[in-house]
């Protein structure tokens, strides 16, 4: 008994919320729109703790990983190591420019993430090489947008054949943007469907415990 309240009682809480939420944009009162405000000064806090719970469960997948020494269990410890200097750093030096923190994030983190988009290119182009076959009616159209795009961004080629600017700049405008909103309809409809499952109760697995 006391195992089904512990399983039921968040998932109460979360459809409460979840539904007092959706339903405050619709009730500019003051009585719905306190308790909003303080459950947005909530919000800070609470992403303190989750971030909090993201690093104790960095640390211990890699403590076990170093424990039973696995393959590559040695950038474990330097992934560890990292962590712990950089959270050393924070709290006794601070965060704001200038400080030790503030160094490192700027010559090795930010290196470090410039390098991984550079290498994510090559797989960008090669996707768009295999995407540019024409091979179909819908893969030749996106060839040819492709190319006129392209062409345009270059000084000489847009200097010497002005129609190819502004075909591109259709392109761009019209089609370009009504598939990008296409797109991000489509993402927040599921959304919206993933949080409505989620507060009815339809999809439980967020409060699933081994499966079940």
């Amino acid at each position: 008994m006391r195992d089904r309240i512990a399983y039921r009682l968040p998932y109460a809480v979360m459809a409460v919320l979840g539904l007092f939420m959706l339903v405050q944009y619709y009730i500019p009162h003051q009585v719905v729109q306190a308790p909003r405000q303080m459950m947005l000064q909530w919000k800070q806090p609470l992403n303190g703790f989750i971030i909090l719970l993201a690093i104790v469960g960095i640390a211990t997948v890699h403590v076990r990983k170093i424990y039973r020494q696995e393959r590559r269990w040695g950038y474990s410890i330097i992934t560890l190591g990292a962590m712990a200097a950089m959270i050393f750093v924070g709290f006794a030096y601070g965060v704001q420019e200038g400080t030790i923190f503030s160094d490192w994030f700027k010559y090795l983190i930010s290196p470090i993430e410039a390098t991984m988009f550079s290498l994510l290119a090559f797989y960008v182009a090669s996707a768009a090489f295999r995407a540019f076959r024409a091979r179909s009616a819908s893969a030749a159209i996106l060839l040819v947008s492709a190319t006129v795009v392209m062409l345009a961004l270059i000084p000489a080629v847009s200097q010497n054949i002005p129609l190819i600017s502004e075909i591109s700049a259709f392109i761009l405008k019209y089609p370009n943007t009504a598939a990008k909103r296409a797109i991000l309809i489509g993402v927040s409809l599921g959304a919206i469907s993933v949080a409505l499952k989620t507060i009815i109760g339809i999809d439980r697995t967020l409060l699933e415990r081994d499966g079940k």
